[in-house]
């Protein structure tokens, strides 16, 4: 076997701590930690591009199996259909069922946290416009019924007082 290259490094205080964080909680050599540590950031290098919040998220949501990626398209036309179909109403009774599940497991959970979870999940964009107060942007205006029933029975069952305002492809939301 080729003998290791040797390599010097140093590092700040914060990187040090974190280091010696590792070590003791793996039971690794300072160099198993570093080699992993590099091929791991090797890997996954173009994910420092996005948000960590939200990657941790998408892997939480689709590792349990719970959630799945669904092309905007596909999303629209389910809402689209559900719109024209004449039973339409027990899709709606089934989603308020839907968010009451949701709201359990939502509780003890501010606003600002439920929204970006589900921002996460795509169904608009956040644009926060005063501290208890956020605007969010839909992709399509067909969405709007549905987000905003679901944000209604979440709050309702988390109990938070909001009051939600319809623009054309916007939802106001002002938590109270």
């Amino acid at each position: 076997m080729k003998n290791p290259v040797r390599v010097t490094i140093a590092f700040d205080e914060e990187s040090h701590e974190i280091f010696n964080s590792l070590r003791e909680k793996l039971k690794l050599s300072q160099s198993e930690i570093i080699r992993r540590a590099l091929r791991f950031y090797y890997r996954y290098q173009d994910l420092e591009k996005y948000e960590s919040e939200k990657i941790k998220i998408y892997v939480e949501m689709l590792a349990e199996g719970e959630h799945v990626i669904l092309d905007i398209d596909h999303w629209i036309a389910f809402l689209r259909l559900v719109e024209t179909h004449p039973e339409k109403e027990e899709f709606w009774e089934l989603h308020r069922e839907v968010a009451k599940s949701h709201a359990e497991q939502f509780k003890g959970k501010s606003a600002e946290y439920i929204l970006e979870r589900l921002e996460a999940c795509n169904f608009f964009r956040i644009n926060r416009t005063g501290k208890n107060e956020f605007t969010l942007i839909l992709g399509n205006e067909i969405t709007k019924d549905f987000i905003r029933v679901f944000l209604e029975e979440v709050f309702a069952g988390v109990g938070i007082n909001a009051e939600i305002k319809e623009d054309l492809t916007k939802l106001r939301v002002r938590v109270l």
